[in-house]
């Protein structure tokens, strides 16, 4: 019984260190995201002749998709729908910062493919993502994107619309990329 109690008492305090941890992490990250940061101005964007996009815009709505293994509701599916403000952005040519979950990573630290998030949270190890909340992109041939924890901007012609395979919603967004490069922020 001793032993049982003592290991209770061990795994108490290991969630509080790890809920402890994880609020600091949370708080070094946002002070991490918003030093000296700013998003691109809608002046060089247009000079380079793509259009600047907050990737929060992307999300700002629901989208039902049913988890691995569950019966999709025929309801909530009917629901969905993409607004018209993310939808005009189809075949354009966007600028869009986030950061990489790759598909893979060349011996030289480059990425031909990967998902572009909006929150260091959700790509690794964070929470899982919901499908409106990040871009499959693919680097057009010869182009990299350089592999980093860093925030990415990525420019490149970007596609909306259900990918569908299988009978099953894959993606809402893609992206070939024309160039990408990371954001150098400083930590305080």
């Amino acid at each position: 019984m001793q032993k049982s109690n003592q290991a209770s008492k061990a795994v108490g305090i290991l969630k509080t260190f790890g809920f402890f941890f994880t609020i600091i992490g949370i708080i070094a990250m946002a002070l991490y995201l918003g030093a000296g940061e700013s998003a691109p101005s809608a002046k060089i964007e247009t000079q380079s002749g793509y259009k600047y996009v907050d990737i929060t815009e992307l999300d700002n709505f629901a989208y039902y998709t049913p988890l691995p293994g569950e019966k999709p509701d025929p309801e909530l599916l009917a629901k969905n729908s993409i607004p018209e403000t993310v939808k005009n952005l189809n075949g354009s040519r966007v600028t869009l910062t986030g950061f990489i979950m790759p598909v893979s990573v060349d011996d030289d630290g480059n990425v031909e493919e990967f998902a572009l998030n909006g929150s260091y949270d959700r790509c690794f190890y964070g929470a899982p993502s919901q499908i409106n909340q990040w871009i499959h992109v693919k680097m057009q041939p010869g182009q990299y994107a350089p592999f980093s924890h860093s925030p990415v901007t990525v420019s490149g012609t970007f596609e909306v619309g259900e990918l569908i395979e299988d009978g099953e919603v894959v993606s809402l967004y893609r992206m070939t990329g024309d160039k990408a490069v990371t954001r150098q922020r400083r930590m305080f």
